[in-house]
This record gives structure tokens, sequence and C-alpha cells, in this order.
């Protein structure tokens, strides 16, 4: 999909507390900042985070204003259906914000799932990735599913970047127009700790994700 320099860009990011929801939300924002977008707008629903409760956040962008002010960016939500791209970082959060998705939805996945305390309880059941897929089917073809988590654990011995290899994934759907590698990279070397790594593991996204979408 090709994008013009006044549409606005839609990104919802999903998953839950500590997966770094809030830190990809604002690293996507600040790269925008770097690339010379003119208005960006971003918020976050973080509900009972603290207890490994489910998060989002929304981001929308606009690298140049409608000469119409009513085409701009208003409001830092984003409307029902509406989502360009969906990153989730937990496979079901994918289905909890549904609202959100529509046929121009794109959809970037980490395959590893984290139950929540009713599936652990044995109150509810975990749905399977086929079955998370094949909702998401009525929505998009666009469904790319990553194993970040393990990645992660391979490369770092850790599960600390799992969001920027995702963020790797991301970029390779070219749903996230106007803003270049480079402008990433230097966020992540102002802001994040253990940069090296950081990049490494944006880098590790990109392969893969040039791998699954096929170029």
């Amino acid at each position: 999909m090709n994008f013009n320099d006044t549409d606005i860009i839609n990104i919802i990011i999903a998953g839950t507390a500590g997966q770094g929801v809030i830190t990809l939300k604002r690293l996507i924002e600040f790269a925008a900042q770097k690339a010379g977008i003119n208005r960006c707008f971003g918020t976050e629903h973080h509900g009972l985070a603290q207890r490994e409760g489910a998060i989002v956040s929304h981001t929308r962008y606009q690298k140049k204003l409608n000469k119409n002010e009513r085409k701009n960016i208003q409001s830092p939500l984003i409307s029902y259906g509406d989502a360009d791209l969906y990153i989730c970082i937990e496979p079901v959060e994918t289905l909890r914000h549904g609202l959100f998705a529509s046929n121009k939805t794109t959809f970037a996945i980490n395959s590893y799932s984290i139950p929540g305390i009713m599936i652990t309880a044995g109150l509810e059941e975990y749905p399977s990735l086929k079955m998370i897929e094949k909702v998401l089917r009525q929505y998009s073809d666009e469904i790319y599913f990553l194993n970040a988590t393990e990645l992660s654990l391979n490369s770092f011995k850790s599960n600390q970047f799992v969001n920027i290899i995702l963020l790797g994934l991301a970029i390779t759907t070219n749903k996230l127009p106007f803003i270049e590698i480079e402008d990433y990279e230097e966020v992540i070397k102002e802001r994040l700790r253990e940069p090296e790594n950081n990049i490494k593991a944006l880098h590790l996204g990109l392969e893969n994700g040039r791998k699954i979408i096929g170029y």
C-alpha cells in the first residue's frame, strides 16, 4: 500500500504489562519526530498493567498536514476499524482489541503466548494460534506471526528485546511509512538502555520479517 504525505497512519500496539508496549510506542513517536513528521499523537490504556493486565496504546502520525483541517489528526484515539498496523506482543491481545481492525489492517504478532490469570486458573481456555488467525482473516489476509520471544531468548538470553524485534517485523510490512531505519537507530541510541543489543534486535526483526513477507 502506498501512502500519501497527508495520510494519517494509525498504529495499535497491544500486549501485557512488562512487555514494552509503552516503550515501543514512544520509540515510534520519537522516530517520527526525527523523520520530520509534522503531527504525531498518541495515548495509552493501562488497565491492570501493574498486575500482568492487558495494555494497549494508540499512535497516529501525519507527515504533512492537509489544507482541509478536518482531514488532519484531531485526536490521539484511533477510531474503530481504522488501524493500519497492529503490533501485538501477546497473541490473544489481538482479539481483545479487534474493534480497531478492518480489511486495511496489517497484523505483526508475536506467536509466543502468555496465558492470563483466568486461563492459568482453569476458568478460561486460551485460543490456539490457528483459531486467532482464523478470526483475524475475517478482517485481513496480511497476518504475520513471528516467535520474537524465542528469537530474543536465543540471541540475548533475555526476553527484554521482544518488542524491538517485533518493530523490525512491523517495518517490513511497509505500514510505518516516512520513517527510516536510521531514525529508529538514533532514538534507540539516545533513549534505550543496551543500545547495541536493541539495534541488533531491530535488525533481527527486519531480517526475519523480510523472510516471512518474502522479499
